[in-house]
């Protein structure tokens, strides 16, 4: 007779006196039976054994975790400042002959490679990313020409290291690793391969803005995104009443508020629609005191102002353009400008062949759409710009012509920012919009 071994359920206490199912084999043409004594009549009580014990463990479970609660220490938010002795102990004959340096910004670490006049590698350190250890290190130096790759957290760095009377350039991270790219990518290396771009004056830097321009950013791209909350929560209460039929066209306005109120809607679905529309009177309060800071800080700036001479700049507009061009005499043309925003087209030319593709979208996601929304207001308020938009709608259709509307007051708001001048219909009436914008 063959002894099949019986299985247990999860958690059930095993009994090791307890008798197996048995089966006898099939060559033998037996037939199989039951040990009631062990499986049958026991079955209850095991079941019984084994919630308990189940019950058993989950209290053990929640002793536990109370006493943890009691004896652990919570983490702290702020990291602790490292002890300086781990500081990297340099020479003197370095910090005289160090000229260059190559930072590779990490959130938790900085790798530094310090070059000499020619470029040539005077040392690499691991650093900890803390602002006492890279005031103590770099303050050891009289003057550094850095480098550092543009990525997320760099302000604070770059602002430190200026403030020590050394000067930094931030990378772009996309031209160099077209420049320098390796099968062999470590911290080291890449700092070393910043330092020595920097030292043969082949870096391709990138733009940084000021603290004002920054602020002017976030406090929009926050806007941005306030906005785009109470979007999504005006869609799903659109969805909710949708789902029985009954839906209106304006559920947000006085008179809607009003039938959401009295709709009759299932009970759970009732108490999602409330919650979204407290989410959606909370940003919007927030919006509104966004855009209220905003017009404040605009307020003074004489660029702003002329800005808004222009069809579909609103105060907004205007500024979110203002904050991202930044200093406009660092551009030669207003194709430059263009480039920089991503709204020129992509171009492969070779021998005779010669094709152009859609736009590079390259810059600034946040203000190709901004401009966007502002050509379609353009095209209602300009004479000039709408029959440009209605031409090449007919050729190519309105989403060509929109976003060449869009390049269009791109070139005309540079054009103002770098002559200090405000928007006139008229030279676009003579024929002058390529000539002078």
């Amino acid at each position: 007779m063959e002894v099949a071994e019986r299985r247990y359920w999860p958690g059930e206490p095993r009994d090791r006196t307890a008798k197996s199912v048995s089966s006898p084999s099939r060559m033998r043409g037996g037939s199989a039976r039951l040990d009631t004594k062990a499986g049958g009549e026991k079955l209850a009580d095991r079941v019984q054994d084994t919630e308990k014990h189940a019950i058993e463990q989950i209290q053990r479970w929640e002793e536990h975790k109370a006493q943890m609660a009691l004896t652990s220490k919570p983490k702290p938010n702020a990291r602790p400042a490292p002890a300086l002795e781990d500081l990297p102990m340099i020479s003197n004959s370095i910090k005289e002959a160090a000229v260059f340096a190559g930072i590779d910004y990490h959130k938790k670490t900085i790798a530094v490679t310090l070059g000499d006049a020619k470029g040539a590698v005077l040392g690499q350190y691991n650093l900890q990313n803390h602002s006492v250890i890279t005031q103590e290190f770099f303050g050891q130096f009289g003057h550094l020409e850095c480098a550092v790759e543009s990525c997320r957290g760099y302000e604070w760095f770059v602002d430190q290291m200026r403030a020590m009377g050394h000067n930094i350039d931030v990378g772009d991270s996309r031209s160099i690793k077209l420049i320098a790219q390796s099968r062999c990518k470590t911290d080291k290396i890449d700092s070393r391969i910043l330092m020595e771009l920097r030292a043969i004056g082949f870096l391709p830097t990138t733009y940084i803005p000021t603290a004002l321009e920054r602020e002017y950013r976030e406090l929009l791209r926050h806007r941005a995104t306030m906005v785009r909350t109470t979007t999504r929560s005006k869609l799903r209460v659109h969805a909710l009443l949708d789902k029985e039929n009954k839906g209106i066209r304006y559920p947000f306005t006085i008179s809607g508020r009003k039938y959401l109120r009295e709709v009759d809607l299932a009970e759970s679905r009732k108490q999602i629609v409330e919650r979204e529309l407290e989410i959606i009177d909370f940003f919007d309060e927030q919006v509104h005191t966004q855009e209220q800071r905003i017009i404040r800080f605009a307020r003074n700036q004489p660029d702003i102002e002329r800005l808004r001479t222009i069809p579909g700049f609103s105060i907004l507009m205007a500024t979110a353009f203002y904050a991202e061009i930044g200093d406009p005499t660092r551009f030669r043309t207003s194709d430059q400008v263009a480039a920089y925003i991503g709204l020129v087209p992509r171009v492969y030319s070779s021998g005779n062949t010669t094709r152009c593709g859609r736009i590079t979208k390259t810059g600034s996601k946040f203000m190709r759409w901004m401009l966007v929304q502002a050509a379609w207001v353009a095209v209602k308020h300009s004479p000039n710009l709408r029959a440009k938009f209605t031409g090449i709608s007919r050729r190519r259709g309105s989403k060509v012509a929109i976003i060449s509307i869009a390049r269009t007051l791109a070139t005309i708001a540079f054009r103002i920012l770098k002559d200090k001048s405000n928007y006139k219909e008229e030279k676009l009436d003579a024929g002058l919009a390529r000539a002078t914008f």
